[in-house]
């Protein structure tokens, strides 16, 4: 059935699509900003122009009141459901000496309003006067909606308009001999500073477009320079994916930790690959070389019994041998699929009680009868007592036959296998007086297909002796490992769990 190909995502490089995000995201940020700033500074404008309008009403009302505290006014007053004041059209002070009586200088006329500005003042019954400095006329002025409030004893700010005009008004008590007796309010129209105002938005935001415009620069920069050594890992990570393990990366050292743990760490994983791939190149040469060995002299073997060339009692040693080939082919294609189970952890241990002291004897017993082992001492070093540990029993013995036939391949000719209980584990050492191992191969000799030297290459086996051997003693819940190696021999330590 045919499967449509899933079509890529759209990319696009990392420096266009973090700097672009950055410009926008500090934009933004700086936008709002400007806008909280704007709004705070009208804010606190406003709240200024209350504060002075404030006290100016209170100065006003101050004098009001004391003035019509200190001189009783007389002539025409309006009385009727209103402050005490006097017809406004008495401007002036006049004296005269025939009557006790005098009248003076209207409180309006004293408190009077300055500028632009329009005083209103509210009775206690809600009748309203309205006074002005300039002249205007404000009778259509409205009635402060809150001097309720004041009459009360507290203050009151509002705006409202008039005459399409945005004023300011505040309101405040009017106290004579200690009562409130109205509500006098003070207002003045905002000043028309809408040309100020379109200066200081458009500097905002001129300062606002520097601002995005200097960061997106600098995180640019920044950005590039970041970038630059991930694209050179991006470019190597293709190379090695076109199956080239030596990618060109620079070898300066960086000062950013994290890069340089990269670029390390990315420089080991192709020197792993690279070894792999030469692991896996020798393996195909060795498994080549194993296989094609043996059954080119089995097939000349069996041809020569088939064709009568030999017969009798030679015909029979050549069928002896062609068997003995094909048991080691057997014997190394089972090594490969049994380390490929381990591996993949297919295989599972049956663990029982094993003694140790008795699977060592007679391991050393079978391995003595072996032509590999007939030049080569095998000892034993067992503690009096016996030694159970908890184990897959083949795997155990699989184990150490391992070890004793890798000390075999190295050039030994004495092994010595020392067992011992210690704390909650049992130790099994074995140690060759063998040529030991290079220091270069040291790291590598766990590692699958490993074989080492080309000496020791030629000789049998495919490089799985020692990391099946780990694995299988993983498996039964131990460790093992290399513990010295030297020009004068070989020891390798296998722990295991006792019972």
């Amino acid at each position: 059935m045919f499967t449509k190909p899933q079509t890529q995502p759209q990319t696009m490089p990392m420096l266009r699509f973090w700097t672009w995000r950055y410009a926008l995201i500090l934009f933004i940020t700086l936008l709002i900003v400007s806008l909280i700033a704007g709004v705070w500074i009208t804010s606190n404008a406003n709240r200024q122009s209350y504060e002075v309008l404030q006290a100016r009403a209170e100065q006003l009302a101050d004098s009001y009141a004391r003035v019509m505290t200190l001189y009783p006014l007389s002539g025409p007053a309006q009385t009727q459901g209103s402050i005490r004041t006097e017809v406004r059209a008495n401007p002036a002070v006049k004296v005269s000496p025939s009557t006790t009586s005098f009248n003076v200088i209207s409180p309006i006329e004293v408190a009077r309003p300055l500028g632009d500005e329009m005083m209103q003042i509210v009775n206690r019954q809600g009748n309203l006067d309205t006074f002005s400095s300039s002249g205007a006329q404000y009778d259509n002025a409205e009635r402060p909606g809150g001097y309720a409030a004041v009459l009360k004893g507290q203050t009151d700010r509002e705006s409202f308009s008039l005459n399409d005009r945005t004023w300011l008004r505040v309101g405040v008590p009017l106290m004579d001999r200690g009562s409130v007796i109205g509500a006098l309010y003070l207002s003045t129209p905002t000043p028309d500073n809408a040309e100020q105002t379109r200066q200081t938005y458009v500097i905002a935001v001129l300062i606002t477009l520097g601002l995005a415009l200097g960061g997106w620069t600098a995180i640019y920069l920044l950005l590039r320079k970041l970038t630059r050594p991930l694209r050179q890992l991006a470019n190597a990570a293709l190379q090695v994916a076109d199956g080239h393990y030596a990618p060109v990366l620079p070898v300066a050292p960086m000062k950013e930790r994290e890069l340089m743990q990269l670029f390390t760490s990315f420089n080991e994983m192709t020197s792993r690959l690279r070894q792999l791939e030469q692991m896996r190149t020798d393996l195909l040469a060795g498994v080549s070389h194993e296989l094609r060995t043996p059954l080119t002299s089995i097939r000349g073997m069996v041809q020569a019994v088939h064709g009568k060339v030999v017969t009798g009692g030679e015909a029979n040693e050549f069928l002896e041998i062609s068997l003995e080939e094909t048991k080691r082919m057997q014997k190394m294609i089972d090594d490969m699929l049994e380390f490929s189970s381990l591996e993949a952890g297919a295989v599972h241990s049956e663990k029982t009680t094993v003694d140790l002291s008795l699977l060592v004897t007679h391991l050393v017993q079978q391995l003595s009868s072996l032509p590999a082992c007939a030049n080569v001492r095998v000892e034993t070093v067992l503690p009096a007592e016996t030694i159970r540990l908890l184990g897959d029993q083949g795997q155990l013995k699989q184990m150490l036959m391992n070890l004793i036939m890798n000390s075999t391949a190295a050039g030994s000719t004495s092994i010595t296998v020392h067992a011992y209980p210690l704390g909650s584990m049992i130790h099994v050492d074995v140690k060759d007086n063998g040529s030991g191992i290079r220091e270069s191969e040291v790291p590598h000799i766990f590692e699958r297909y490993y074989r080492g030297d080309s000496r020791r290459k030629k000789k049998q086996g495919l490089g799985l002796g020692l990391p099946l051997s780990r694995l299988l003693a993983q498996a039964n819940g131990g460790e093992l490992a290399l513990q010295e190696t030297s020009p004068k021999g070989t020891v390798f330590k296998l722990t295991l769990p006792a019972v």
